[in-house]
């Protein structure tokens, strides 16, 4: 029998060669949908129910982040499966502000946003070698542009990052979206509280458009009209809107999905079969990762909101745009790591700029374990191996919870297994990861002495 893992995680996990068994894991909830409605619902003034939020080390730094602005937020069972939000109107703190946000870049970036209504402001991370690295100087750029005075690390403004705004009044803006689309996010969310409006020019192309669908859904509902047309690159903020309180339902995360879904279809066992429920049909990153794994061939379907998928298809090598399923692209190219010919997924530059770098660090975890994969600057080229690969090494997640994800499903089908370190990062998304693979039939064990995350 398998040593149970429980949090908190160790540091270092052994995934032993496995077949999976039929199961049915409930998914954990949305990280976009989380974030987004917290955060309006606490910008409303007024108190709101979020129901079935996200719950992880992201959601924590999001948490913090909102009281920090002046937000109050309880549990209202004990069970945390309902958040009740009694939110501000607009953050209205006058005395300096420290918000430490973790390793939750998409967190990160919509609370630097809003940190343009406070007259100081200074954001943190206690992960200097992860989201330490990651620039925010396009949207210190545009924040410059509203009258904020933006006090960066480095030339690409990293964190520590410190705000003087507070009389911010609004008018035009211009942000870049080459390397992400959560500057426009943050702007989107701040621009309904200024006394001015907000024009928002995009320049430079848009990564990730579904999230700017996703934020801009989130604000619909919340009361907030936006006029914006096709391209995503144009928009209207008018003034003197309010987030309105309301009751908000997280649906299931397809991210997280994405990691099970593409264990099983890299098993080779025709026992094997997963299905997951509470994934919203419709939903632009779903339906695109869904029509992914098709185009592999893996068995899945869909009725209505539950997605099923069986092992022991051979999949087969294939070609497609993975900008709007960034998250989702380590584990996919895990399964394409078995699928039979070549695999190319490009458009994807922006997964240098992520946790780790999803590219290269990727890759070369990958090598160590016996994949052959080839990075390029905005390309993965995959030669599938379907009869396996070796394994029997460490390889180490780059402190990237997409990583740790992917290497778990190497390891799954690989002949030696493998030893994953920095295992305790798994807990940014999706805390129970490695006891749900467990609960799948994964032989999945502890190496070391687990410590507090």
């Amino acid at each position: 029998m398998n040593d149970k893992i429980s949090e908190p995680l160790a540091q270092t996990v052994v995934i032993a060669p496995s077949n999976l068994l039929p199961a049915q894991p409930e998914v954990p909830s949305s990280k976009y949908y989380t974030l987004r409605y917290v955060l309006a619902a606490s910008l409303a003034p007024g108190e709101s129910r979020v129901v079935l939020p996200a719950l992880s080390d992201d959601s924590d730094a999001l948490f913090r982040g909102c009281r920090a602005l002046g937000a109050e937020l309880r549990w209202e069972d004990e069970q945390e499966r309902v958040l009740l939000i009694r939110g501000t109107g607009r953050p209205r703190q006058t005395d300096p502000v420290t918000i430490n946000v973790g390793n939750a870049g998409a967190v990160s970036r919509l609370l630097i946003g809003l940190g343009a209504l406070l007259p100081d402001v200074t954001f943190v991370t206690d992960h200097p070698q992860s989201l330490g690295k990651r620039p925010n100087r396009e949207l210190l750029d545009a924040l410059t542009t509203l009258g904020v005075r933006c006090e960066g690390t480095g030339p690409d403004g990293c964190l520590p990052i410190t705000l003087h705004g507070g009389n911010v009044s609004g008018g035009s803006v211009t942000v870049s979206g080459a390397r992400s689309s959560q500057f426009l996010s943050a702007l989107l969310f701040l621009a309904p509280l200024l006394p001015d409006g907000l024009e928002i020019n995009v320049v430079d192309g848009l990564k990730s458009q579904p999230l700017v669908r996703t934020t801009l859904e989130v604000m619909q509902e919340a009361g907030i009209h936006i006029e914006y047309d096709d391209t995503l690159l144009h928009f209207s903020i008018a003034a003197g809107q309010h987030y309105q309180p309301r009751e908000y339902h997280i649906p299931g995360d397809y991210p997280s999905a994405a990691a099970l879904l593409a264990a099983y279809a890299a098993s080779n066992d025709p026992s094997s079969r997963l299905s997951l429920s509470r994934l919203r049909p419709g939903d632009e990153v779903g339906e695109y990762l869904f029509e992914t794994f098709q185009r592999m061939g893996a068995d899945i379907q869909r009725v209505g909101d539950t997605i099923t998928l069986r092992g022991g298809r051979r999949l087969q090598g294939f070609e497609i745009d993975g900008d709007p399923i960034t998250d989702c692209i380590p584990v996919v190219v895990a399964a394409a790591c078995f699928a039979e010919g070549e695999t190319r997924i490009y458009n994807v530059e922006s997964l240098h700029y992520k946790e780790s770098d999803r590219i290269n660090d990727l890759c070369t975890e990958l090598r160590k374990a016996g994949c052959a994969v080839e990075p390029q600057q905005d390309a993965i080229i995959i030669q599938g191996r379907p009869q396996g690969v070796e394994g029997g090494v460490t390889v180490d997640g780059h402190n990237d919870h997409r990583l740790l994800m992917a290497l778990a499903i190497v390891g799954l089908r690989s002949h030696h297994g493998l030893t994953l370190t920095g295992a305790e990062h798994i807990a940014k998304s999706y805390p129970h990861f490695f006891a749900e693979l467990q609960r799948c039939g994964a032989d999945i064990h502890p190496q070391v002495t687990r410590e507090a995350l």
